[in-house]
């Protein structure tokens, strides 16, 4: 099934996706066509722009009605339940990301991002769907409490649940093709 586990002086938890599940993300991520998918843009101005010394990656999506946001919902419950406890209403679109050799994603923060002004990204889930004997480097980072770098777990069917608010990063892919899931859960906004 599933298993629990809190990091050490980071906020995230870890959520184990069957096997089974895994395989048929993969089968649909496989059937997807490849010019489908759109160099991936970095936030912060009033709209998204290109900046690969910042992110390099493409990007597809899996909107609201997909099968795979009821696993996301359903283990990010979960971990909110157990850990957070915050008041959560909406799962965002699923983001199915490609890191080619050369691939990353500098040090960011998901929260605040929102269309709506009265919603924010609370909660974070990074999915990995790639074994990590078919990639090199792509490792996910997060900063801790004390400014320490803290390496997540990456083998294939790792959900990575996170506080939105807590810098991350992507390493440079050194060798072949990374692909992750991610998604964010929006509540109201903290006050």
């Amino acid at each position: 099934m599933f298993a629990h586990k809190v990091a050490e002086a980071v906020d995230f938890h870890i959520q184990i996706v069957p096997d089974k599940l895994i395989d048929l993300m993969v089968e649909e991520v496989e059937k997807m066509n490849i010019e489908t998918f759109k160099n991936a843009e970095v936030g912060g101005d009033i709209r998204g722009r290109m900046d690969e010394k910042i992110r390099n990656s493409k990007i597809n999506w899996w909107y609201e009605d997909h099968w795979v946001c009821s696993i996301f919902s359903h283990y990010i419950g979960l971990s909110n339940k157990k850990i957070w406890e915050y008041d959560l209403n909406r799962l965002e679109s699923i983001q199915v990301t490609t890191y080619n050799t050369e691939g990353h994603y500098n040090w960011h923060s998901d929260y605040g991002t929102s269309t709506n002004p009265f919603f924010t990204r609370k909660l974070s889930a990074s999915l990995l769907v790639t074994d990590p004997s078919e990639y090199e480097g792509g490792d996910l980072y997060f900063i801790d409490y004390h400014g320490r770098s803290v390496k997540a777990p990456k083998e294939k069917g790792t959900m990575i649940i996170f506080d939105s608010r807590i810098p991350h990063k992507v390493s440079r892919v050194t060798k072949g093709k990374r692909t992750s899931l991610v998604t964010w859960m929006y509540g109201p906004k903290l006050k």
